[in-house]
């Protein structure tokens, strides 16, 4: 995933959809527009819907508070500003994101050492393991849940989520819950192949 920085790009324009606002910035000198959306709902995927959220409802305004010096509902007060905006290849921030790269097929078999642990969570799908390797973060997988194809959601799986929940201890010697205790710590990771298309990062063992 690039991330291009885009230098004083002037608001051009703000449009409203319910709770969302996505507003339209103008690269002159490349001759394009770029979007960003800011949305005070959560998708729900269990539902299929977007939902109302108080938390994300105040972290929008605070962020919009932030970036424009204005409210979300008079976000039109700032059309003629100037912006630094973050574009990546499949939407644009006003931010910094940390992007997941994704191993590719001249890295297959490749064994990383000293790679240190950044972060680890469950999103309710997977425990998620990132790392960084050569500047750029990459994670392991330890998905649980599956994808219905006809209902376009994730379910989670009870008896795989025992199973990974016992992997990451095999893996680290410690629960998931004392994850903390991993953070820093150095491991090996070896990319391997799935189906001769999927490459993924196999953690081999602490360093």
């Amino acid at each position: 995933m690039t991330e291009k920085i885009l230098k004083d790009l002037e608001l051009v324009e703000v449009a409203y959809d319910d709770t969302k606002a996505t507003l339209t910035f103008i690269d002159r000198d490349a001759g394009e527009v770029r979007e960003v959306n800011f949305n005070k709902k959560v998708y729900d995927r269990e539902n299929n819907k977007w939902i109302s959220n108080d938390e994300k409802a105040q972290k929008v305004e605070e962020q919009v508070q932030e970036f424009f010096n204005t409210s979300f509902d008079k976000l039109n007060d700032a059309v003629g500003t100037k912006h630094d905006i973050y574009a990546y290849d499949t939407f644009n921030s006003m931010q910094h994101i940390d992007q997941v790269e994704k191993f590719k097929k001249e890295q297959n078999g490749k064994v990383y050492q000293d790679v240190v642990v950044k972060e680890i969570f469950d999103d309710g799908i997977a425990i998620r393991i990132r790392y960084d390797i050569d500047g750029n973060t990459y994670e392991t997988k330890y998905t649980y849940a599956k994808y219905m194809e006809a209902t376009k959601e994730w379910f989670p799986n009870p008896q795989e989520k025992t199973k990974k929940y016992k992997k990451f201890k095999d893996t680290f010697g410690v629960l998931f819950e004392e994850n903390d205790s991993i953070i820093g710590k150095e491991i090996m990771v070896k990319v391997n192949n799935a189906f001769g298309k999927f490459y993924y990062g196999e953690i081999m063992q602490l360093g």
